[in-house]
């Protein structure tokens, strides 16, 4: 028989977060990746697919995420190194 200690840990070793919890972790870590002035006005309020969906409450944080969304994107997919989200759309 074995101790209950020994079967948490070979679940754990086992356990391989599926899509959904990965991008969720990677919303979490919004603000170190695009930084806190940015994070102030364009925050992560879910994903649909792939694609990042972001609130945007500043003009200028529209126009700075466009001209970054492809270093975004990479930040945010060197998480998982795996493409999580291939896109980001305001809403």
């Amino acid at each position: 028989m074995r101790k209950i200690d020994s079967l948490i840990l070979d679940v754990l070793d086992n356990f391989q977060p599926d899509v959904h919890q990965k991008r969720n972790r990677v919303i979490m870590l919004w603000k170190n990746i695009v930084g806190k002035e940015l994070a102030a006005f364009a925050r992560p309020v879910g994903f649909d697919g792939s694609i990042l969906l972001l609130r945007i409450i500043h003009p200028a944080a529209s126009m700075e995420i466009r001209l970054r969304k492809n270093e975004i994107l990479l930040k945010l997919n060197s998480v998982w190194n795996e493409e999580l989200f291939t896109d980001l759309k305001t809403v």
